[in-house]
């Protein structure tokens, strides 16, 4: 029986900063605060606002939900990210939607670089390149996008980033499925599949970029930028 790999830094749920949480649970607090009160007091107004909140919390929700077990792994055997916590994860078969619930492993000889970025602008072009294109950090696709970047595990509100050039030939990854969206012949096409497109860059949130800087500066197979 193999052993465990001897892990150097956890950091689970990396992508649950303070203004994600805000983000996903104050819809839904306040949709059932709008439905008691327009029980309550039968002011129908409150039953127009009740239709906003649900739909926001919908969208809140989901991105909570699929940012979740985001994660990171630094072990003397290598990185994994996504849900470093749950020993079932790399078994799973999310789709390009729930991919931070599956687990994505690189052996250290795979791993061409690492760095953490905290810069903001360069946070904000992670989130809006055609680079890193990923369903984490949105709701939906943006219009004639096919694929989705498995291994970008942006999230909404990311103040900082591990950035891992990686060999995806040598990877260990969970199967992501495909989903279908609907666009509603906006792009010519009623629906249309969103495919899984393993990548050689990755990105997962941390909250302790210094701690996480650190761990990786004493594993001696790799250079920290």
């Amino acid at each position: 029986m193999n052993a465990p790999p001897v892990v150097r830094y956890l950091e689970a749920h990396s992508a649950l900063n303070g203004r994600l949480l805000a983000y996903g649970l104050l819809p839904p607090a306040a949709a059932v605060i709008c439905l008691i009160l327009g029980v309550a007091t039968g002011q129908s107004l409150l039953f127009d606002g009740l239709g906003v909140l649900i739909a926001l919390t919908l969208v809140s929700v989901g991105l909570l939900y699929r940012s979740w077990p985001t994660g990171v792994r630094i072990a003397e055997s290598g990185i994994s990210i996504g849900a470093v916590r749950s020993a079932g994860a790399a078994r799973r078969r999310p789709t390009v939607n729930h991919q931070s619930w599956g687990l994505y492993t690189c052996p250290w000889p795979a791993v061409l670089s690492v760095r953490i970025v905290t810069d903001r602008d360069e946070l904000r072009q992670i989130k809006n390149s055609p680079q890193y294109y990923t369903l984490t950090n949105r709701w939906t696709n943006k219009l004639g996008m096919r694929r989705c970047n498995i291994g970008v595990l942006a999230s909404p509100f990311m103040r900082s980033a591990l950035v891992v050039e990686v060999n995806p030939f040598r990877v260990t990854a969970s199967e992501v499925r495909p989903a279908r969206f609907f666009t509603n012949y906006k792009d010519g096409h009623l629906s249309h599949l969103v495919q899984p497109q393993l990548s050689p860059t990755w990105v997962v949130p941390t909250r302790h970029p210094e701690a996480l800087r650190a761990a990786l500066r004493a594993t001696p197979t790799t250079v920290v930028s």
